[in-house]
């Protein structure tokens, strides 16, 4: 699992989107409650704009935040998640 998440890193860093997606995509299918994971899937669709995938990424982990009772994570989360709304909405 290491060395997936670590592939993912370099992929996403060199700016290899795609590639990290995928990398990203087939860690949650091994470990889906990874809210990392879900947080970088969200940034990475954004950037791709990709926006309702986005915001499905989101909704988990703003989803986990509030079993785990974090409140500032919740807020993080549905910042974001405003965000991508308001931007919808303008573009």
């Amino acid at each position: 699992m290491t060395d997936l998440l670590s592939q993912a890193d370099t992929h996403e860093r060199d700016g290899m989107v795609f590639k990290a997606v995928s990398l990203w995509k087939h860690v949650l299918k091994l470990e889906p409650k990874r809210t990392e994971v879900h947080e970088r899937l969200a940034s990475l669709y954004e950037r791709m704009d990709l926006r309702p995938e986005a915001r499905e990424h989101l909704q988990s982990v703003t989803k986990h935040y509030v079993v785990l009772r974090n409140v500032d994570g919740v807020v993080r989360a549905l910042e974001r998640l405003q965000e991508l709304d308001a931007r919808n909405r303008a573009g």
